[in-house]
């Protein structure tokens, strides 16, 4: 999954913000780029699929984190395969990576059409599950675990999901990354705050004050500076 976030503000106030925020993703800057996926109010995020199609779009704080991993379910495509793989396919598009590569794997050995979409399908989930594993080993820790939780979920009684889960406890384990998680709970309930406040002004007073708090007790957390942006779009 990448990130791309696009602004139309000018390249040299956005330097010095992406500065102070610690963003790490790809920032763009233009004034139409976005026009062909309609108009939104400012933040508007969209979750666009590996085949184009817009899974999702809205406010960033209007999407509730169990809903995400549904939506990129749906990134989770492939091209037309012959009948034989039919069944390894449907289990690739639902994200039982272990399944649709077994499948797969007995599909083989049929030789032409058969083999050189059996041959795709295991490129596709190497691929996906070894973008995982280079971040469940070297990315952040935030975003280690994540990749990690993924790769046990979609990938279940494989040596990956044993390294996986050995590695989601030894993260888990450094009391840094339990202040980062304490802080996006925290932080989760604020943005359900948000969600039920549905823009009423006197309901945001409040939610603006724990957004506040949050700033001024976890100030070095990933979380933290998340809640920051998103007191900004409350202002």
């Amino acid at each position: 999954m990448q990130i791309l976030a696009i602004s139309n503000e000018a390249p040299s106030k956005l330097k010095s913000f992406i500065a102070e925020q610690g963003i790490t993703y790809t920032v763009g800057v233009s004034t139409d780029a976005l026009a062909a996926y309609g108009g939104g109010g400012i933040p508007h995020a969209y979750l666009i699929g590996a085949d184009g199609v817009v899974a999702w779009h809205g406010h960033p704080a209007s999407l509730p984190e169990e809903e995400l991993e549904k939506l990129l379910r749906h990134t989770f495509t492939l091209r037309e395969v012959a009948p034989e793989l039919k069944a390894a396919a449907a289990a690739f598009e639902k994200g039982k990576f272990a399944e649709a590569k077994t499948l797969s794997e007995a599909a083989k050995a049929k030789g032409g059409r058969v083999d050189e979409d059996a041959d795709y399908i295991l490129g596709r989930i190497a691929e996906i599950v070894a973008g995982w594993k280079q971040t469940a080993e070297k990315g952040e820790p935030l975003d280690a675990l994540e990749s990690a939780a993924l790769i046990q979920k979609h990938y279940p009684g494989t040596d990956d999901a044993k390294a996986a889960a050995a590695r989601e406890k030894e993260i888990r384990a450094d009391p840094a990354v339990q202040k980062e998680l304490a802080a996006w709970s925290r932080l989760e309930k604020i943005r359900g705050d948000i969600r039920r406040a549905e823009g009423d002004p006197k309901k945001l007073k409040p939610i603006r004050r724990k957004l506040e708090k949050l700033i001024e007790s976890d100030g070095a957390t990933r979380a933290a500076k998340a809640a920051q942006q998103l007191l900004g779009t409350l202002k």
